[in-house]
């Protein structure tokens, strides 16, 4: 029969879209398997009805026609049936699946279960008041607002921790170290030792202002003591006090007049009091006598008066009133208040045999006094001898050292004995084995406390590094009475990042916390009773009141998580197994899983495999925890708070950042993970099984495995890319996969486990714009297909543009021909062109703070990166040009 219109003469087959008839060849994203859409179902019918002979008289087509409209009806409904069937079809298969409920139940198919959220783990600092230490037990509670979580997360410590008050927050400082010289022109100088004590309580407790003298005192010369020739003596230095300072138990002294000449070693010296002259000094250089007749006064006579006096023996030459003994020393005033054992510095001029007389300083002790008057030439005077324990010179030889009293000048010294130093030095530039020291103030009983310690360093810039405290407690000895002292410590390795000048003493940078405990995350829930058991009942099930589970990392367990769950059966602990294949059936073993919700099952098993529950009336009960996926660091302006707060707990901090939490395994890793699950078994057979066992660990966004040689050995070289700010979590990764190793893998060869990073590259695009197309629309599409369209909007860009994070592998370099390739297919694209690509420097960890390179910029073919480096296009590195579109002979 002909068909009532002669101008259809096609056979009207259905679909009629060709794109629905073609075949669904590899390598697609999508399955096409939708036959039609509304206006595909009202053409085709639309069609039938013209080639119908009997419906050759339905000629109206519209939509007040009953029939169109039930024509229509019907193709609104095919293409919603059309619709869910092709979404149906892409969510049966585990390539093409978008809901991760399809993809969690097609890899379970296969015996890969969707790893569930890990909880974060947190290295916790405490803060005590007082001097005592304050314990905080095993299960304290801690809540924290984290950047990357939306809501608070909660924590509890692993262990008891005695955080003791000097620990909480503390500063460590370079050790000092004294020059060996006091060089002229210095304006000050630490004491550092008083009466012989170096230790700082005797520093504190020598009290010295402004306005004090000090005597520098050179060594005494040896001829003082054992005679011989008088050679010239250093001059000492007499110096007045400026300013008085006291940082970290030092003794710094300011002065108002430079020292004059080099010092070397520790430079002895006295406090001055006042200064004194010998008696006679002052007398009348003429002495006149009477000239007697018997006891008749009959005339005068004039002579000069002498002052010299002999040191060896008792001098009789000069014009006092008595012999002057060698040790006994008139002064020219009375001093009731010098008393013996009080110290003086003597300063004279002594010449032997007559020769050229040279200054000289003794210190000598005062060992006895008497006052009386003495004459001295034609001069009387009240006087105070002193008896010294030394002469000034001992003169053992036949020979006249002698002095004039004039020259003499006895100095009070108020103070003990005194050791100075130039000021110290510190040391500046890295940290090297040499110098890899940093000293604690404090007592021996509190640097005591530091062996063997966790410290958490924190600079202000953001850097921070963990030690460990390596210095054993007998390090610390303790002088007597324990004053303060700068104690080195010895740590587990370099103190990097950090520079010898971030511990200046004067101003420090870092901040040391020492009250360090490991918390978890999670939050202990009441002891729930999930229900009564049925012996009857095969596999019963129960679900927790509250989600999510806790789950830890395990690098022992396979998998490497286990959760923070305990089920008590009739007051009895049962086990928690992975799964029940190989379970007797009286073994008292139940497994836990998550469904699409992220709700935890508990799930016990059939009497074959697992024991069934016994009866009983509330007898299945679970002590648990909730809470997973913390990361990262606080919020800014917040500090974590405690849920209690034992007597003397004064505040908690978190050293450094969440890490290890994650959130629950994705589709889209899981689709790479699964078949690789599949293939090995279990088992670590293969390079590719390697790589996707480290897949499998949370925070680990790529792996590339290769054979090389270690150390000259061949070994299996695993490198992890982990995501960014997990680097804490780089030691768990690396024992989950030496833990696989052992247990599942041959054990044959060194797996060397190397932590991947970034490189970053930029790159100067020039496009010509199609005119009828938004240039922000075709920009963002430029972005996208590298890689950078923002990771909330477009998750997938990640995974599908040129440098997405989870596009590329590691090594994989990257060539200007093929961006310009992956570019010119972005719709609004008339031509492009890459004119500047090129590396930025390696180790740069926040691209956005980096300035690119002044134009023109550099132009590369193709950038490389090592193995153990992934290529990636920050945004702030990309620079989009719309040019005119060149001419046809240009782009040849």
């Amino acid at each position: 029969m002909m068909a009532c219109d002669p101008l259809i003469t096609d056979p009207a087959a259905f679909p009629l879209r060709p794109a629905y008839r073609s075949e669904n060849r590899p390598g697609l994203p999508r399955i096409a398997y939708r036959i039609g859409r509304y206006g595909d179902f009202v053409a085709a019918m639309t069609r039938a009805i013209d080639s119908a002979p009997e419906l050759a008289g339905w000629t109206h087509r519209g939509a007040d026609d009953p029939g169109i409209a039930l024509l229509e009806g019907a193709a609104i409904l095919g293409d919603i049936l059309t619709f869910y069937q092709e979404h149906y079809a892409n969510e049966a298969y585990l390539r093409t699946a978008a809901w991760r409920d399809s993809v969690a139940e097609l890899v379970r198919l296969t015996g890969y279960r969707l790893a569930p959220a890990i909880g974060g783990r947190a290295t916790l600092a405490f803060e005590a008041r007082g001097d005592k230490p304050v314990t905080i037990p095993r299960g304290f509670a801690v809540k924290a607002d984290l950047e990357e979580r939306p809501q608070p997360a909660e924590f509890q410590t692993d262990a008891e921790l005695d955080a003791w008050p000097h620990l909480g927050r503390f500063h460590l400082y370079r050790p000092r170290r004294y020059p060996l010289l006091l060089e002229a022109g210095t304006p000050a100088f630490d004491v550092v030792a008083v009466g012989g004590a170096a230790n700082s309580a005797a520093l504190a407790a020598f009290d010295v202002k402004a306005g004090d003298r000090l005597m520098l005192l050179p060594p005494e010369p040896p001829w003082t003591t054992t005679g011989g020739t008088v050679t010239a003596q250093p001059a000492p230095q007499m110096v007045k006090v400026k300013a008085v300072t006291r940082p970290l138990g030092r003794l710094r002294i300011e002065l108002d007049a430079p020292v004059l000449r080099n010092w070397i070693g520790a430079v002895a010296a006295r406090r001055i009091g006042r200064t004194l002259r010998h008696l006679g000094h002052n007398a009348p250089p003429k002495t006149m006598e009477s000239t007697l007749n018997g006891t008749t006064v009959t005339g005068t006579t004039e002579r000069n008066t002498s002052f010299v006096r002999h040191l060896g023996w008792e001098c009789n030459h000069t014009d006092a009133s008595i012999g002057l003994a060698p040790t006994v020393l008139p002064l020219d005033v009375e001093m009731p208040d010098l008393v013996p054992g009080t110290e003086v510095v003597l300063q004279t001029k002594v010449s032997r045999d007559g020769a050229a007389a040279l200054p000289a300083t003794v210190l000598r002790t005062i060992t006895g006094t008497e006052a009386r008057t003495v004459g001295f030439g034609n001069l009387t005077a009240p006087a105070t001898l002193l008896s010294l324990d030394l002469p000034l010179v001992v003169d053992t030889s036949p020979v006249e050292f002698k002095s004039d009293v004039r020259d003499y000048r006895l100095h009070e010294v108020t103070s003990p004995a005194l050791a100075l130093r130039a000021v110290p030095t510190a040391r500046s530039g890295p940290f090297t084995p040499l110098a890899d020291r940093l000293c604690f103030h404090g007592t021996a009983a509190q640097a005591r406390l530091l062996a063997g310690r966790r410290l958490y360093l924190a600079h202000e810039d953001g850097r921070e590094a963990e030690l460990v405290c390596t210095s054993a407690p007998e390090d610390f000895a303790a002088s007597p009475g324990d004053p303060p002292a700068m104690w080195p410590l010895r740590f587990d390795r370099l103190p990097a990042p950090f520079r010898h000048a971030d511990f200046d003493e004067a101003a420090p940078t870092v901040t040391v916390l020492g009250n360090l405990v490991d918390a978890s995350q999670g939050k202990a829930e009441r002891e729930a009773v999930l229900g009564n058991g049925d012996s009857r009942q095969s596999w019963q099930t129960f679900a927790l009141p509250k989600s999510p589970l806790t789950y830890l990392l395990d690098p022992a367990g396979t998998p490497p998580h286990a959760p923070e769950l305990s089920i008590w059966v009739n007051g009895r602990l049962w086990t928690r197994v992975d799964a029940f294949f190989g379970r007797g059936p009286t073994e008292t073993v139940y497994i836990v899983r998550e469904d699409a919700e992220g709700r935890s099952l508990v799930q016990f098993g059939d009497g074959i495999t697992g024991a069934r529950l016994p009866s009983g009336l509330d007898n299945v009960a679970a002590q648990y925890r909730s809470g997973a996926g913390a990361r990262g660091p606080v919020k800014p302006g917040t500090t974590p708070t405690a849920s209690e707060r034992p007597p003397g707990f004064d505040k908690v901090t978190l050293a450094g950042i969440v890490s290890g939490g994650a959130d629950a395994e994705d589709g889209e890793k899981a689709r790479l993970a699964a078949p690789g699950k599949v293939q090995s078994l279990g088992r670590l057979v293969s390079i590719r099984d390697y790589e996707t066992e480290t897949l499998g660990v949370p925070g680990v966004v790529t792996a590339a495995a290769a054979w090389d040689l270690f150390a000259g050995v061949p070994a299996l070289i695993l490198r992890v890319l982990l995501e960014a700010g997990r680097e804490a979590e780089f030691a768990d990764v690396r024992a989950i996969l030496a833990h696989a190793q052992r247990c599942r893998g041959p054990d044959r060869f060194p797996l060397v486990v190397q932590q991947a990073l970034l490189r970053y590259a930029f790159a100067d695009i020039a496009y010509a714009l199609d005119p009828t197309y938004r240039q922000e629309d075709v920009e963002a599409g430029l972005r996208a297909a590298l890689g950078l369209a923002d990771a909330h909007s477009e998750p997938a860009a990640e995974r599908t543009g040129l440098f997405g994070l989870r596009a590329r592998r590691l090594g994989e370099r990257e060539y200007a021909s093929r961006i310009e390739g992956r570019l010119q297919n972005v719709p609004g694209i008339l031509w492009c062109k890459v004119t500047a690509l090129g590396l930025l420097s390696a180790g740069i960890t926040k691209p956005d703070e980096v300035p690119l390179l002044p134009a023109p910029r550099p132009m590369a073919q193709a950038v490389p990166c090592s193995p153990h480096e992934l290529l990636q296009l920050a945004a702030a590195h990309l620079v989009l040009s719309s040019v005119a579109e060149p001419a046809a002979g240009e782009c040849a």
